[in-house]
């Protein structure tokens, strides 16, 4: 059985919801290549997603990553993980709209602050209490991720649990289709 995109599926959601995860293990699954677009944004640059923001701030960030994002849209369909901030983007949400499956990958902050806790290079959450910031950043971009065009929970540790739900509604969606 072979499985085929009609278009890129994006996966947006915060930080820590597990979107590198699932997007490694459902390329993997689909046989398509996977991007994602903090990877994309180190290796243009030259360093570390911590680092960018520490030397150029926020605003240069983002910037690369509407660039990097474009240019990953651009290319045959596949999986592409982009960072939590990244629907921030006026432009960002713009391009994943017109070309793209968006799939609000969401988790408890509870699990996610587990999940991140002794991770040091979060540069939005440095310095600050994991669930509160969090729980701010979700309030900020809810509206934004809530326009994704498929909403997945991502709590359960067997991430092929997830996954599986993904390809389901891959195919309800007719994003993916099966080729027997």
């Amino acid at each position: 059985m072979k499985q085929i995109l009609s278009k890129s599926v994006v996966l947006i959601g915060i930080m820590g919801s597990g979107k590198s995860a699932i997007g490694n293990m459902l390329s993997e699954r689909l046989g398509v290549p996977f991007s994602d677009t903090d990877k994309m944004i180190e290796k243009e640059v030259g360093k570390e997603i911590y680092k960018i923001f520490e030397d150029s701030g926020e605003k240069y960030f983002r910037q690369v990553e509407e660039k990097v994002l474009g240019r990953a849209l651009d290319s045959a369909a596949h999986i592409i993980s982009t960072g939590g901030g990244s629907i921030l983007s006026p432009k960002t949400r713009s391009m994943i709209k017109l070309n793209s499956c968006s799939i609000w990958v969401h988790c408890d902050v509870r699990i996610i602050a587990k999940r991140i806790l002794n991770q040091k290079q979060r540069p939005l959450l440095k310095n600050k209490n994991i669930v509160d910031s969090l729980l701010e950043k979700i309030e900020e971009r809810i509206k934004f991720y809530s326009q994704a065009d498929i909403y997945i929970t991502n709590e359960d540790p067997d991430l092929g649990i997830t996954v599986d739900a993904v390809i389901k509604n891959l195919l309800l969606n007719k994003v993916m289709k099966n080729n027997d």
